[in-house]
């Protein structure tokens, strides 16, 4: 045999001699044959899972997480919406460690929220109003001082919410703002992934979006050394305001 030949099949011969020691002491007899489980295995739950779907203080404890991670929250009622907004954008209005300017426009992107009463509140205190549906949003989002959106959903497990892209909802919305206010209704907090994937592939038809995005607060990185800088790659300040009903 051919010495380049002999150099080939060397390793080969390892490599399946060292894969056939893996699969023996697996219990694999059958060479490149996994057998299929003949049921789908039990999951312990109580290890798996911090919240029950059925927790009845789900609330409390996003709020309580979120609050941890740097987030913001208010809790109002549909009524005071608006009220909660002007709360968040006075809370920061001196735009936050950016030029000291005021707080002067605003992208406003909610998927399954009603924006009207919004708009027109957001335009009667004098903030000049974006949308992401609008012609040009993609480059206008990164000249805005604040972006108000939905979130598809929070998960109580960590104080995260969720956000996923479609041609209705930019994803640009939530990371090029030095301000970024969540509205989240209080029904939408789910108690994990577990539960928030059937509803993803619910609200999506069975198509996952190319891109879902869980938000755990405001933007921040650390270098070496361990110093913490916030808004270095996404808004430097988060508010969620959670509505009740």
């Amino acid at each position: 045999m051919p010495q380049d030949s002999m150099a080939t099949d060397q390793p080969q011969d390892a490599r399946e001699e060292f894969l056939a020691r893996i699969r023996h002491a697996l219990g694999h007899s059958a060479r490149g044959e996994v057998p299929a489980p003949s049921e789908r295995p039990q999951r312990p739950e109580r290890f798996l899972r911090q919240v029950r779907t059925d927790d009845p203080k789900r609330l409390e404890r996003w709020i309580d997480l979120a609050s941890k991670n740097g987030v913001q929250v208010r809790r109002t009622r549909s009524a005071g919406i608006t009220a909660a907004i002007d709360a968040c954008l006075s809370a920061d209005a001196a735009l936050a460690g950016m030029d000291g300017t005021k707080i002067q426009s605003i992208m406003l992107n909610l998927a399954d929220l009603p924006d009207a009463q919004i708009a027109a509140h957001l335009r009667d205190r004098g903030y000049r109003l974006y949308r992401w549906t609008e012609e040009n949003c993609s480059r206008t989002v990164f000249e805005c001082d604040a972006s108000i959106t939905d979130c598809r959903y929070g998960l109580a497990d960590t104080g995260a919410m969720m956000v996923w892209s479609d041609p209705g909802f930019g994803r640009s919305t939530t990371l090029t703002v030095p301000l970024h206010i969540i509205l989240l209704p209080a029904g939408r907090i789910v108690a994990d992934m577990i539960d928030a994937m059937p509803r993803i592939l619910r609200d999506t038809a069975g198509k996952m979006p190319s891109n879902v995005v869980i938000i755990n607060g405001p933007s921040k990185t650390a270098d070496i050394e361990m110093n913490l800088v916030t808004g270095v790659h996404g808004p430097k300040f988060l508010h969620a305001v959670v509505i009740d009903d």
